[in-house]
């Protein structure tokens, strides 16, 4: 089943890269579908609750550095990005400080 999953993740994220990179008008909607879609399958597809902070780091970074391409290659992203990315970001990020390792 994860590897079903990590199939899926890598598919709608080269396509996301693909839209993105196109050169033609990218419509924001790919990116509120994209955004979460592949935060949950990395979560599903190569997360592990035995190492969440990896996990969490994971998915902090992949949607940061998504977040940034996105906003450097589509020509207007509109406020209602923040409403899907800012979620993904503090919530990962809050488990990701959480569960730090003291060494």
């Amino acid at each position: 089943m994860k590897s079903k999953i990590q199939i899926a993740f890598f598919i709608i994220l080269v396509s996301y890269i693909a839209i993105l990179t196109s050169g033609s008008y990218v419509s924001v909607y790919y990116t509120y579908f994209a955004l979460p879609v592949l935060a949950i399958l990395g979560l599903l597809g190569f997360g592990s609750f035995k190492n969440i902070h990896d996990t969490a780091s994971m998915i902090f970074l992949m949607s940061l550095v998504l977040t940034i391409a996105t906003v450097a290659t589509v020509s207007y992203v509109g406020v209602y990005l923040l409403y899907v990315v800012v979620p993904i970001l503090l919530i990962s990020g809050l488990i990701m400080i959480i569960t730090k390792s003291k060494s």
